[in-house]
């Protein structure tokens, strides 16, 4: 896709963005396709690895890593 043609997109749905982050809150309030959950002072959270790797490059790191040694136990 040409640069102006997304641009055309991006303009066509300016407020997308707002619809999947509520999507997602969505399926995290009804425990759909969550894939981890995170316990802080005993209270359990349960969200979407990818909308955390998304906000934050720390979590993005560790979750990159977890994969790559999940793939190198699956070799040996």
């Amino acid at each position: 896709m040409e640069a102006e043609e997304m641009m055309e997109c991006i303009q066509e749905f300016p407020e997308h963005y707002k619809a999947i982050l509520n999507r997602l809150n969505e399926q995290r309030e009804q425990d759909q396709f969550t894939d981890i959950t995170l316990i802080v002072d005993g209270h359990h959270f349960k969200a979407h690895k990818a909308v955390l790797a998304a906000c934050s490059h720390v979590l993005s790191k560790l979750f990159s890593e977890q994969i790559q040694n999940a793939a190198l136990f699956k070799l040996l």
